[in-house]
């Protein structure tokens, strides 16, 4: 998984954070607060941001001639329903402490922000994404057989209900040791 594509996917995890932070720059706006610096620069950093990630993620994507394309035969599958309302209330709730009306407060964030990135990013850890929920990307624990018989136990990705596709082979791109991305040929 490039660099870039883990980042991006980092990024918009965080998008009802940024969307949270967009919604109290606009109102310190409208109230007409003196030094609105801060929440000028956050809410053109936050859009620009999340734009270019979430065309960064759409490429990566629909690139489905990237090589690394593995087939392998579906034995069991459950949807993966829990992960998204965890992760909300796990990080996202959270970073909502800090005040992003004042400067000392963000760069305070900023930290906070970084420190889990570089951990998210250089561990490939690749956790909920939302933006991935509102694409209709679906989550699912499978069992799968490779070519050579060996069984394996993979969280796939998929636009697609591969409850439908038991016993069929699918066709697997890795995004890190743990998740795949189906790719349907």
């Amino acid at each position: 998984m490039s660099k870039l594509f883990s980042l991006s996917l980092y990024h918009t995890s965080l998008f009802p954070l940024w969307i949270s932070i967009l919604f109290i720059d606009f109102k310190s706006i409208l109230e007409k607060r003196p030094y609105l610096v801060t929440e000028s620069v956050s809410i053109i950093l936050i859009l620009a941001s999340v734009c270019f990630s979430s065309l960064i993620i759409c490429i990566s994507l629909r690139n489905r001639n990237e090589g690394g394309v593995i087939p392998q035969m579906l034995i069991s599958v459950s949807e993966e329903k829990s992960i998204t309302a965890e992760y909300l209330l796990s990080y996202i709730l959270p970073l909502l402490a800090f005040d992003f009306t004042r400067w000392d407060q963000t760069v305070l964030f900023l930290i906070f922000y970084m420190t889990l990135g570089f951990l998210c990013i250089r561990h490939n850890f690749f956790n909920v994404n939302i933006m991935l929920e509102l694409s209709q990307f679906k989550f699912y624990n499978c069992e799968l057989v490779n070519e050579d018989g060996k069984k394996t136990k993979q969280t796939v990705i998929s636009k697609r209900q591969l409850s439908e596709c038991l016993g069929e082979t699918i066709y697997l791109r890795s995004l890190n040791n743990e998740y795949k991305l189906d790719v349907k040929k």
